[in-house]
């Protein structure tokens, strides 16, 4: 909320969601709860909220997947969604772009 709320005031972004993704269980992390456990917890969390979503993609996934990788779902789902242009972090664009 505050992170939305912080972006909206800068006037650079229109922030139209929150995604969670919790992250697979082969991340290694000692002590890191089951997917299946977080991702219900996820969901409990933002079961009030009108713009963050749970997307459990990530612990599908057969394996532990990078950041980037995440990312690039996350926009890519974005865009099938939207319809929208998202920026790559690793090319600059000059089209609009949503924050």
């Amino acid at each position: 909320e505050r992170a939305r709320d912080y972006l909206h005031k800068t006037g650079r972004f229109i922030v139209i969601g929150g995604i969670v993704s919790p992250v697979h269980d082969s991340y290694g992390k000692t002590g890191l709860v089951s997917s299946w456990h977080r991702l219900t917890m996820c969901q409990l969390a933002v079961q009030s909220s009108d713009w963050i979503r749970v997307d459990p993609w990530e612990c599908y996934q057969d394996t532990w997947q990078t950041t980037c990788s995440v990312l690039e779902h996350h926009r890519d789902l974005m865009k099938r969604v939207t319809g929208c242009i998202l920026s790559n972090v690793n090319t600059p664009s000059i089209t609009p772009v949503i924050g």
